[in-house]
């Protein structure tokens, strides 16, 4: 009996685990924020590149305080939809090693999106600097 009962608590904490790991993710938005102010114009540009990147957006379930990081990297893309240079990457909030985690992450479903192949070139100026938002916590971001 008692063996059973660990068995439960460990099957309990392993399910609690899981569905955690779960909520994130699905909590879990990437919203991309243009460098140019011309909402309208943008917002067909801006739409692909959140969809994209967050298709290759993948966190570690578990990590402590991942949803008090917030992670934004900043890339300049060529008219081809290429990443020009390094993407810049900046995390705030939660524990020092959450922050790098996501950071990489970040990085990574960045670079797997890439390149950007639905962008409208005749709106290059508005896309042409992207700055994009990871944050595991708010759904409306």
């Amino acid at each position: 009996m008692r063996g059973m009962q660990r068995s439960i608590n460990h099957c309990l904490r392993f399910g609690l685990s899981l569905l955690a790991a779960l909520g994130m993710m699905l909590i879990g938005f990437v919203s991309a924020q243009a460098a140019s102010a011309t909402q309208p114009r943008e917002n067909s540009a801006k739409n692909s590149l959140r969809e994209d990147v967050a298709k290759n957006w993948n966190i570690v379930p578990g990590m402590a305080g991942a949803k008090h990081v917030h992670v934004r990297v900043h890339l300049k893309l060529s008219r081809s939809g290429e990443i020009v240079g390094e993407p810049k990457v900046t995390a705030a909030g939660g524990p020092k090693a959450t922050q790098q985690a996501m950071e990489a992450a970040a990085v990574r479903a960045v670079l797997r999106a890439a390149p950007f192949k639905n962008l409208p070139i005749d709106q290059y100026d508005d896309w042409k600097e992207v700055t994009l938002r990871f944050d595991a916590s708010d759904p409306a971001n």
